[in-house]
């Protein structure tokens, strides 16, 4: 069965869309993410492990990013740069997290059809310029 709603999208819509997906509609994770789609977080659990590592579609990661932003009103993400190579982009972001000032990278890699097939995200602490 098939999630999304474009047949086809580019790598560089699909990124635009990533944060506002973030900020504002986990369900656009159907329409910019590969039915198949796999991410990874640097930062795991207690345990070792980290529950999106278990995501294996984007209707999956479409919950995920909801529930995320049902725990933690408030928090808002901007980006900062990125870049597109071929199959692979790159996004640095700034997230506020009610107060909180954090900064990451996104690592992507690209389906044929332009959607987000993997993404690798690392978190952390840096100075974030206004």
């Amino acid at each position: 069965m098939t999630t999304h709603t474009n047949a086809t999208i580019t790598a560089e819509e699909s990124l635009s869309l990533w944060l506002e997906m973030w900020n504002t509609d986990g369900g656009m994770a159907r329409q910019i993410c590969a039915d198949d789609f796999r991410i990874y977080f640097g930062r795991a659990d207690a345990d070792g492990t980290n529950a999106a590592d278990r995501i294996s579609s984007s209707a999956e990661f479409a919950q995920f990013v909801e529930s995320y932003r049902r725990t933690r009103p408030g928090t808002y993400f901007t980006p900062v740069a990125f870049t597109i190579d071929g199959d692979h982009g790159h996004l640095l972001w700034d997230v506020d997290a009610n107060g909180v000032a954090l900064g990451g990278i996104d690592v992507f890699r690209f389906a044929e059809d332009g959607r987000i097939a993997h993404v690798w995200s690392v978190t952390g602490s840096r100075n974030i310029v206004p």
